[in-house]
C-alpha cells in the first residue's frame, strides 16, 4: 500500500524529469548538428582545394566543386562564403579553400553563430 503522502507524486515527478529528459535530448541534438554541419564543410573544403589544385582544373572549377558537395551535405542556405586563395606551404605552392557557413541552432533554420573552416592541397605541376 502507498502512502498516503505520495498519493499523486507520479505526475509531478514524470512533468519534472521529462523537462529534463528533453532539455538533455535537445542539446544532444546540437551537438550532432553543428559536428556534422562541421564535418561535411571540412570535406568539402579539402575536396574542393584538392579539385583546384589539379593541373588541369582552375581555381574556379575548384570553388564550383566545394559548393556541389555542400549543397549535398547540408542546406546551402547556412553556406555565407567559399573563397580560395594561393599559399606557400614549406616553399611549394598550394591551394586554400575556406568555407564561411553560419552555425544552426536545433535545425538549419535558425543559425546563430559563424564557422570558418579550411582545406588545403599541394597544387601540381604542369
Amino acid at each position: 500500500m502507498t502512502n498516503e503522502l505520495d498519493r499523486g507524486s507520479a505526475p509531478v515527478e514524470f512533468a519534472l524529469v521529462s523537462v529534463l529528459l528533453v532539455a538533455v535530448a535537445l542539446s544532444v541534438l546540437q551537438v550532432a548538428f553543428v559536428s556534422h554541419v562541421r564535418a561535411v564543410s571540412i570535406d568539402s573544403a579539402i575536396a574542393g582545394a584538392a579539385y583546384a589544385a589539379l593541373a588541369d582544373t582552375s581555381d574556379p572549377e575548384g570553388v564550383a566543386r566545394t559548393h556541389d558537395l555542400l549543397a549535398l551535405g547540408m542546406a546551402s542556405s547556412l553556406v555565407r562564403s567559399v573563397t580560395i586563395a594561393d599559399s606557400l606551404v614549406a616553399g611549394r605552392p598550394a591551394v586554400d579553400v575556406t568555407v564561411a557557413m553560419a552555425v544552426p541552432a536545433i535545425g538549419p533554420w535558425l543559425p546563430v553563430a559563424a564557422m570558418s573552416v579550411r582545406g588545403r592541397a599541394f597544387r601540381e605541376e604542369p
